[in-house]
């Protein structure tokens, strides 16, 4: 499908969803426009919203970070932090009745990052690897 997305406004909501998505996986803006074939400010315009998105860019983007086009389109950051609080008649099926203390939060943000960052260092590593072996 090579559609345009017509409404500009949905174009900074679907490029905030890709940034938040991307770097919950720790993926860097980089790895997702090498894997596009575009630059890297490329590739920021579309999380800025600053350029059109269509159908087909946006499955291509949704492979790479491994969801769908409808998990972009979706996304809700307060289910993954649990900002907001669920009734049990939630609508996704998840059902949390607490509320994550911000200290434990901010704790497993952190340990997040940390892990991102040995992931990181593990692909560059990697990446040097396959360059010397070819």
């Amino acid at each position: 499908m090579n559609v345009e997305m017509e409404n500009p406004s949905k174009y900074q909501k679907i490029g905030d969803n890709l940034r938040k998505i991307r770097e919950i996986k720790g993926i860097k803006q980089e790895s997702v426009a090498k894997q596009l074939g575009i630059t890297t400010n490329g590739y920021g315009k579309i999380e800025r919203g600053e350029s059109a998105i269509k159908i087909d860019r946006l499955e291509e983007i949704a492979a790479i970070l491994g969801i769908s086009a409808i998990d972009i389109l979706q996304f809700d950051e307060s289910i993954i932090f649990n900002i907001n609080t669920m009734s049990n008649s939630a609508p996704n099926g998840i059902v949390n009745n607490y509320g994550l203390p911000n200290e434990e939060r901010d704790l497993l943000l952190t340990q997040i990052k940390s892990l991102n960052e040995v992931v990181e260092r593990q692909n560059k590593m990697i990446d040097l690897l396959m360059k010397k072996n070819s």
